[in-house]
C-alpha cells in the first residue's frame, strides 16, 4: 500500500493549478462587484444562490498566489469540537489538529469523510448543488510532516507547538468580500459594523446553513457587539428575511443526506452544510484510497 502520508510539496502538479486558479479568480473579482447600486439583500440574492458560481475575494487570491511554492507559516482559520483548523497559504489543503487526547475520534473523520467520498465518486453526478472536500491524509505525531513543518506552526499558552495528530484535507475556499460585507450590513449590530468589517479573522468566512432552526438570544438583532463570519449560523428565518430560496437548499441537502444514509450508510449527525466559494476541481486531491483498506487498519498505522 503506498505511503497515505501524501504531504504538500512532494508532487507540484498541483501548484500551477492552484496557481492558475488564483489567476482566474483575480479576473472574475469584478463580476462580483458589477452591481454597484445593489441593496446588501439583492446582493446576498444573487451570490447566495445555488446558480451562482463566485470566486474567492481579489485580496485573498493574492495572498495566495503570492504564497504559491513556498513555505508559508500555517494560520488557524477556525476551531472544531476536537481540533484546530489550518491553513498554509499558497495550498489548497486544510488541516485539523488534535486538541483532544482523542486520536480515535481524529482517525474517525478519516475514515467517514473517505467513506462519504466513495459514495458521491461512484454514483457519480449527484442532483444538486453539494460538493464534497476531497480527503488527503491522516498522520500521528510520528509523522516526517513534524519534522519537516512543526517549527511553521504557532506557539501560544493554549496551543504549545508540538507535534500531534493531524487531518489534511481540501479546503474550502471562504466567501467574498462583497458577501461578508453585505451580511454586516444586514445582521450585524449597526455599531460595531465597522468593527466587523475590519477584522481580519472575518475574512475566514463560511457561512453554515441552519435550516431548521430560527435565531434565539445573542443571535437575534442586536443581540451580540460581538460578530464572528467564521462558521457564520444562517439561521432559517434570516434566509427568509432576505428572501433567498431555502427550497433550494433543502433539496440539494436532502440529496446529499440519502446518499449518507442509504449509500455510505452513515448516520450524518455531525455533517455539516455550509456556503463557500466554488471550489476548483484541478486543485482536489484525486488520489485512490479504498474505505475496506482503511478498515483493515488500526489508528496512527501506515502503509
Amino acid at each position: 500500500m503506498s505511503d497515505r502520508r501524501e504531504l504538500q510539496g512532494t508532487d507540484s502538479s498541483w501548484t500551477s493549478s492552484f496557481a492558475d486558479a488564483l489567476q482566474q479568480n483575480l479576473q472574475l473579482e469584478d463580476k462580483l462587484l458589477r452591481e454597484e447600486n445593489e441593496t446588501p439583500q439583492e446582493k446576498l440574492q444573487r451570490l447566495l444562490s445555488t446558480r451562482s458560481v463566485i470566486s474567492t475575494s481579489s485580496s485573498f487570491a493574492e495572498r495566495q498566489q503570492a504564497a504559491v511554492g513556498l513555505k508559508s507559516p500555517f494560520r488557524e482559520i477556525g476551531t472544531g469540537s476536537i481540533g484546530k483548523i489550518f491553513e498554509q497559504p499558497g495550498t489548497p489543503w486544510a488541516f485539523k489538529v488534535l486538541i483532544v487526547d482523542r486520536t480515535d475520534k481524529l482517525w474517525n473523520n478519516y475514515a467517514m469523510h473517505l467513506k462519504v467520498q466513495q459514495s458521491f465518486d461512484r454514483l457519480g453526478n449527484i442532483p444538486g448543488p453539494v460538493e464534497v472536500p476531497r480527503v488527503s491524509w491522516f498522520a500521528s505525531k510520528d509523522s516526517e510532516f513534524w519534522t519537516e513543518n512543526l517549527h511553521l506552526f504557532p506557539n501560544e499558552p493554549t496551543f504549545t507547538r508540538r507535534p500531534r495528530e493531524i487531518l489534511c484535507m481540501e479546503r474550502i475556499m471562504p466567501l467574498p468580500q462583497p458577501v461578508r460585507h453585505a451580511l454586516i450590513d444586514i445582521f450585524c449590530n449597526p455599531n460595531n459594523a465597522q468593527v466587523a468589517k475590519s477584522d481580519p479573522l472575518n475574512k475566514d468566512c463560511l457561512i453554515r446553513l441552519l435550516l431548521g432552526r430560527k435565531r434565539f438570544g445573542s443571535s437575534r438583532p442586536g443581540g451580540s457587539m460581538f460578530f464572528s463570519l467564521r462558521n457564520y449560523k444562517l439561521h432559517v428565518d434570516q434566509i427568509q428575511d432576505i428572501k433567498l430560496d431555502a427550497d433550494e437548499y433543502a433539496r440539494g441537502m436532502a440529496d446529499a443526506l440519502a446518499v449518507l444514509h442509504w449509500h455510505a450508510k452513515i448516520d450524518a449527525m455531525d455533517v455539516e452544510f455550509v456556503l463557500g466559494s466554488s471550489p476548483i476541481d484541478q486543485n482536489a486531491v484525486r488520489r485512490e484510497m479504498h474505505f475496506p483498506d482503511i478498515q483493515r487498519l488500526c489508528p496512527e498505522t501506515y502503509g
